[in-house]
C-alpha cells in the first residue's frame, strides 16, 4: 500500500536541521539505525506475506456464511459505498503530508531532521506490521459476504486482506505522531485538547469510511487504530531528550538544567 520509495522521498524533501542543546529530540546513529532497520525488515516481511496471499476461489466464496461473523462485525457485510472508499483514499494519502505541519510552526521546524526521520520510522513500522497481519490472517473483507457484490470483485487478490485496516493504522500513526511532536515542543500550548481531539477524529473518520465502503469490519478498524496510536506516540518517546532540572531559590535564584542524551 505504502511503497518504500514514497517513504524515502518524504525523508529527502525534509530540510536538514542539526541537533543542538535546545532540541527536544535526540537522534543517534546507533538507536535510529536499529529502528529504521527494524522498520525495513517489517516492511519487507509484510510485503512478502501480503503478496503471497492467494486470491479466493469460487468454491471458497460460495462457502462463506454471514452467520459465522460475530455480532459486532456483521452489519459491515451490507455496506458498499464507492464514495466512502474514494474519500478514505484521499484522507490516507493526505495524512502522509502531516509532517509538513512541523515547518509551519517555527519551534517545530527547528526539529526538522528529527521530525522527518521519526515520520519515516513510524510509517515503516506501522505499514510493516499491518501487512504482516494481513498476510497471516487472510481474513475476507466484508463485501465477500454480500450477495449483491459481483463475483469478479470477490475473486480479486485483495479480497482476503481485511485484518487489519491499513488506512486506519497509517492515518492514526501519522496523526498521533504530529500531535505528540507539537505538544512535546510546546508543552504549555493552549487548547492542547483540541490538538489531540483532531488527531483522534481524523483516523476515526477514515475508519468509519472504510466500514461504510465494505472494506473492513469494525474489529479491523479498532485493531488498526490501536496499533497506529501506539506507534505514533511511542516513536517520539524513544527520541525525546532526557532532562533533569535542578532549582535552588535564594539570593541568586539559581536554576540549572542538565540534558541526558538517551
Amino acid at each position: 500500500m505504502i511503497k518504500l520509495r514514497l517513504l524515502l522521498i518524504l525523508f529527502l524533501i525534509l530540510p536538514y536541521y542539526g541537533n543542538s542543546q535546545e532540541n527536544v529530540y535526540n537522534l543517534s546513529w546507533k538507536k535510529d539505525l536499529v529502528i529504521v532497520g527494524a522498520g525495513v525488515g517489517l516492511q519487507v516481511l509484510g510485503d512478502i506475506l501480503k503478496t503471497n496471499v492467494e486470491a479466493p476461489t469460487l468454491v471458497e466464496i460460495n462457502a462463506l456464511d454471514p452467520n459465522s461473523i460475530n455480532r459486532l462485525d456483521r452489519d459491515a457485510i451490507s455496506n458498499n459505498s464507492t464514495n466512502a472508499k474514494k474519500i478514505s483514499d484521499i484522507i490516507l494519502y493526505s495524512s502522509l503530508s502531516l509532517p509538513v505541519i512541523a515547518y509551519v510552526i517555527p519551534k517545530c521546524r527547528f526539529e526538522g531532521m528529527a521530525v522527518g526521520l521519526m515520520a519515516v520510522e513510524t510509517i515503516l513500522i506501522t505499514n510493516g506490521i499491518t501487512n504482516i497481519s494481513k498476510g497471516l490472517s487472510k481474513r475476507y473483507r466484508p463485501f465477500n459476504y454480500d450477495p449483491a457484490v459481483s463475483i469478479e470483485r470477490k475473486l480479486e487478490g485483495e479480497a482476503r486482506l481485511s485484518f487489519f485496516s491499513g488506512h486506519t493504522s497509517v492515518t492514526t500513526a501519522m496523526s498521533f505522531l504530529m500531535a505528540t511532536i507539537i505538544t512535546d515542543v510546546h508543552p504549555n500550548i493552549k487548547n492542547k485538547y483540541l490538538i489531540w481531539s483532531t488527531a483522534a477524529i481524523i483516523p476515526a473518520t477514515i475508519g468509519f469510511l472504510r466500514y461504510e465502503a465494505g472494506r473492513h469490519f469494525p474489529t479491523d478498524i479498532i485493531a488498526g487504530y490501536a496499533l497506529g496510536a501506539s506507534i505514533g506516540y511511542l516513536i517520539p518517546r524513544l527520541h525525546k531528550q532526557k532532562r533533569v532540572q535542578v532549582q535552588t531559590y535564594g539570593l541568586t535564584g539559581l536554576s540549572l538544567q542538565f540534558k541526558l542524551n538517551n
